[in-house]
């Protein structure tokens, strides 16, 4: 199906309405979700500990990949997450050389607690604004999720 050049205008200025404004926002929901984190744990192992979080069962190549880091680098760290009660290894059954990774009941609480924290917060900086313009930012960004998922499958 062609795009009308008024509809591929559209669609310009709301992909850079997104990069606009994505960026600050997940860099606030980050450093709430950040605070409070247990001492010691640094910024990629909490990154880890959420990508493991959403990704049960992931193994250690997708979470080097997400974090950007090497396969030594990405082992490294989820040993430490391992070896701090944190995160689970457990043997794939359907091959012997896969190990498949999950949080703990120790990070999964950990996360809990963040998650909560954020989620007061961003209650707090929106429950100001008049409940009509939070029903549209609500609207718009469940409309963006799913047109990303839709291109995504298409």
């Amino acid at each position: 199906m062609k795009t009308s050049p008024e509809a591929a205008g559209i669609a310009r200025s709301t992909a850079e309405a997104v990069l606009e404004s994505v960026p600050p926002v997940m860099r606030a929901i980050r450093a709430r979700m950040r605070e409070g984190r247990v001492e010691g744990l640094s910024v990629p192992q909490f990154r880890a500990l959420l990508y493991v979080r959403r990704h049960p069962g992931t193994d250690l190549s997708s979470v080097a990949e997400h974090l950007g880091a090497s396969m030594p680098s990405a082992s490294e760290l989820v040993s430490r997450l391992v070896r701090d009660g944190l995160m689970a290894r457990t043997a794939d059954p359907a091959s012997r050389r896969r190990v498949r990774l999950s949080l703990s009941e120790e990070g999964d609480r950990l996360l809990s607690e963040a998650r909560g924290r954020t989620l007061d917060w961003l209650t707090l900086r929106l429950s100001t604004a008049p409940p009509e313009r939070l029903a549209r930012i609500e609207a718009a960004l469940r409309e963006l999720r799913s047109a990303l998922e839709e291109a995504a499958e298409g």
